[in-house]
């Protein structure tokens, strides 16, 4: 999928998507365990450009001496562009990591080929090791095999510890726009979606990029909130002519959220028990048991206790999600949690 970031340039320079009969109904919404993966990986690549991600840049420096991701490396986007088959278009609000990764497995050969081929010719040669540019311009069933375990890696090592949480707050942004798409129609949706999203007469405004018109014809547009995304926001593809549906990329709401310090109160861990205290600090964000458990480093059968608790006197919330069940702060949990709460990244005894 191509994908345009925002720069700042001339406002009036714009992308214009025209909707039309039946694409309201068609908008629907998507996340992406791969692009988040990307994402990160194009945080890594300039951190100096990138300090709202400070701390979790501070987190993963003991990971990355160990991480071998040389051919990924090489084939991340240069001069803005990169292989698009390594950003395969999100297309359920369920998608899991192995959903994305067998997504990039299916790429026909050729396509891989003529994508790292054009991607090659972008390279700096200077700065990528011979073996790896040859390894871009070789067997293209070897480079792509190399690129999706690379890619699992990054997911595992960068992204997974963040996951449990950064995935309540994505399936939270989407709750909260699906609702506003519900109550006030397209101009709700895209009222507060990024500032260079603007809604007027049947048209959605995106300035900042290339200039151009997109006819939807009925495909309608998916919207993919992003955490390491942020604050670009992105859309692909834009051939008018592309029957595939647009994916537009935003940040999620309350992404500051992700990375600051979970607060914590000592009274409210001396009323409620430390333990139980600590897992509903850490429910600010939708999240599993077995995320919670993971981590307040304790074990999947006590935080579910706690949880059975908390829930019991108003403080969380529980909704499925598939398989799953994701338990969240209510307001009276929140309010009682930063009644004097002070922001700490330790652990409660």
């Amino acid at each position: 999928m191509c994908r345009i970031v925002v720069r700042a340039i001339l406002a009036d320079v714009a992308l214009v998507l025209r909707f039309g009969p039946g694409d309201e109904g068609r908008c629907r919404f998507a996340v992406s365990p791969l692009q988040e993966t990307m994402s990160a990986l194009l945080v890594l690549q300039s951190p100096s450009r990138h300090a709202w991600y400070l701390p979790w840049l501070r987190d993963v420096q003991h990971v990355l001496a160990g991480l071998d991701l040389g051919l990924l490396g090489a084939a991340m986007p240069a001069r803005g562009h990169g292989p698009d088959f390594l950003w395969p278009s999100p297309t359920s609000p369920l998608t899991t990591i192995e959903d994305d990764l067998a997504q990039v497995q299916a790429t026909a050969p050729d396509i891989v080929a003529a994508e790292l081929a054009e991607h090659a010719q972008r390279l700096d040669r200077r700065t990528v090791h011979a073996d790896l540019y040859d390894a871009l311009l070789g067997d293209p069933v070897a480079a792509r095999d190399t690129l999706v375990e690379q890619q699992r890696r990054a997911w595992q090592a960068l992204v997974v510890p963040l996951w449990d949480r950064m995935r309540g707050m994505l399936d939270a942004d989407i709750t909260a726009r699906a609702r506003r798409l519900a109550d006030g129609g397209l101009a709700g949706l895209f009222a507060d979606l990024h500032r260079r999203a603007v809604w007027q007469d049947g048209t959605l405004r995106l300035t900042g990029l290339r200039r151009g018109t997109v006819d939807l014809r009925g495909r309608g547009l998916i919207l993919a909130p992003t955490a390491f995304g942020w604050p670009a926001l992105g859309i692909g593809p834009t051939d008018d002519a592309a029957v595939a549906t647009p994916v537009l990329t935003y940040p999620m709401l309350g992404a500051a959220r992700l990375w600051e310090p979970v607060a914590r109160s000592a009274a409210i861990g001396r009323l409620l028990g430390a333990g139980r205290a600590l897992v509903l600090a850490e429910t600010s964000a939708a999240s599993t048991t077995t995320g919670l458990a993971r981590r307040v480093e304790l074990a999947p059968a006590t935080v579910s206790q706690h949880l059975t608790v908390l829930r019991e006197a108003g403080l969380v919330t529980a909704r499925r999600r598939g398989r799953e069940v994701l338990y969240e702060q209510t307001p009276l949990g929140a309010a009682l949690l930063h009644s004097g709460a002070t922001p700490s990244r330790t652990t409660l005894p």
